[in-house]
């Protein structure tokens, strides 16, 4: 007689190796209608369901818009008195003797005031007189 109990299976023949891990299941891609022969290119008459009339099955969204650049901090001494200053993107005012640079002389050209998501609103003038 064996050692081994009844209940258990043998063993000695399977390796003893970590079993492989299991793959995520991948959807299969239904196949591209193929085109209907003597259909005219961009018509609605033999087109993939789903689709509109200028799309191209297979193509990719457009991607949405990069975000504006962050500003970039950048350095330099101050024309009237001499202290370091850190400005924005090339914009700077000394705290110290209060000169500052002219708008215009940033590295980019500043957001325009139609652009800024937080602006406030127009004020409307409560007589209606303009």
């Amino acid at each position: 007689m064996s050692d081994i109990p009844a209940s258990e299976p043998e063993r000695a023949s399977e390796p003893e190796c970590s079993p492989e891990p299991e793959r995520p299941r991948v959807p299969e891609r239904s196949r591209e209608a193929a085109p209907v022969p003597g259909s005219v290119p961009g018509s609605s008459e033999g087109s993939v369901p789903g689709l509109s009339a200028g799309a191209v099955p297979g193509a990719l969204p457009k991607p949405t818009p990069m975000p504006p650049p962050t500003p970039d901090i950048t350095y330099t001494q101050c024309k009237r008195c001499g202290t370091e200053l850190a400005g924005l993107d090339g914009r700077y005012s000394c705290g110290v003797c209060g000169w500052s640079n002219h708008w215009s002389e940033g590295h980019r050209p500043l957001p325009r005031a139609e652009d800024d998501p937080d602006a406030p609103p127009t004020p409307v003038n409560p007589l209606g007189e303009q």
